[in-house]
Order: C-alpha cells, then sequence, then structure tokens
C-alpha cells in the first residue's frame, strides 16, 4: 500500500491559492482512487425513462442520475396495493398491482408491468406488462410484450403498442406491434390489428382489419 504523507498547505501567492500544478500533486498523493487500487464494481445498462439514452450504473444501486439527461433515476421495485394513494410510478424495476386492488388515473413508466388487479391510466414499459384480470385501459400503454392471460378480458380504449403481442384472453381495441401478434387456441381479438405478421391458432378469432404495414396505423 502506498505511504500517504501529510504536507502543511503553504502558499507563495498573494491570492492564498495553490498553483494548479501543486494543487494537482497534492489530489494525487492523497486520492484513494487510483488504478491500482480501484475495486471493480459490478455494472449493468439501463436506459433512462427520461431521454431515453442509455448508461452504466452500478449493478446494486438502488438509484442513480443519467449521466446525459442528470434525471433521478429509481431501480427499486414497487408494489401497489388496495387504495394506494401512489398513482404516478418512475422506476427501471417491475410494478405489480395486487390482485384485489382497483386504481384508477395510472400514470406507470417501469421495466416490468404485472397487473393482477384493475388498473386503469397509461402504461409505458421497457420489458414485459401481463395482464392478468378483467380491466379496462383508457389510457396509452407502450410496452416491450404484451400478454394476456387465459380468461381475461381486456378492454383498451386508445389502443396498446407493443413489440410482440400473446393472446390468451379476449382483447377488445386496436393492436400495434413492430413484431408478431398471436392468438392462442380459444382467445379473441376484436379490433384492428396493425403488425407485420398475425398468427392465428387453431380455434382463435379476429373480428377486425389486418394491416400488415405497422407505419399506417401511425399516420
Amino acid at each position: 500500500m502506498p505511504e500517504y504523507r501529510t504536507e502543511p498547505l503553504i502558499s507563495t501567492c498573494a491570492s492564498g491559492l495553490l498553483p494548479e500544478g501543486e494543487c494537482n500533486r497534492r489530489v494525487a498523493l492523497t486520492s484513494f482512487n487510483t488504478r491500482e487500487n480501484r475495486a471493480k464494481v459490478p455494472a449493468k445498462e439501463v436506459v433512462c425513462y427520461e431521454c431515453g439514452r442509455r448508461s452504466r450504473v452500478p449493478a446494486a444501486a438502488l438509484s442513480a442520475n443519467c449521466i446525459h439527461c442528470h434525471a433521478h433515476l429509481r431501480m427499486t421495485d414497487v408494489e401497489l396495493k388496495p387504495n394506494s394513494s401512489r398513482l404516478t410510478v418512475r422506476t427501471l424495476g417491475n410494478v405489480t398491482v395486487q390482485a384485489d386492488a382497483v386504481l384508477s388515473q395510472l400514470s406507470i413508466v417501469c421495466h416490468n408491468m404485472y397487473l393482477n388487479g384493475k388498473g386503469n391510466g397509461s402504461f409505458r414499459c421497457t420489458g414485459r406488462m401481463r395482464i392478468t384480470t378483467d380491466t379496462q385501459i383508457d389510457g396509452e400503454v407502450h410496452v416491450g410484450s404484451l400478454h394476456i392471460s387465459r380468461g381475461t378480458a381486456v378492454s383498451f380504449t386508445r389502443g396498446a403498442f407493443a413489440d410482440t403481442v400473446d393472446i390468451y384472453g379476449k382483447v377488445t381495441g386496436r393492436i400495434e406491434a413492430t413484431g408478431k401478434v398471436k392468438i392462442h387456441r380459444g382467445a379473441q381479438l376484436c379490433g384492428d390489428c396493425y403488425c407485420p405478421m398475425l398468427i392465428l391458432k387453431s380455434g382463435a378469432s379476429h373480428n377486425g382489419r389486418w394491416v400488415k404495414n405497422v407505419l399506417s396505423a401511425l399516420q
């Protein structure tokens, strides 16, 4: 381990400030953050939910600041219970709405969303949104992958946009996807579908238009 010595801070300048070279030398002498001593901290890559750009942060961090827009990023998981007063959530973690919860005017930005109770509002997820209960969503839905569980009836008033969609229950509303939309056996989609590939399993049904060009739905 290097030896660190304390030296008196004596300045010969009338201003009382150390010359730049001397200041840099003292910082180097008293710093433990040298290349030899710096610990290798595991890191992970995150996407800022404000500016959409990527940053690397310590893997064990519960929060961080975006290096681009300096927004405060939370990385903790959030669970919303019945009568929860927290309606706006911004996190890079996962959000779960409990099965017995009935919440409206939600504004959720997260990684994975598990909607086990009734939740109405807007949702933006970089990962997966899984809906396991009957509900109506009046806000915007932008997710990585959308999963509608079997026996579930979901209505999207303003439609839903996703990379991929798997429907095992009944969906009412417009669906827009950049990838595949799969309607599994016994499932139903009532609404227009904009995607490059629509897959209907045996026993599935689709009542609406299928438009292969996704851009036509966005114009």
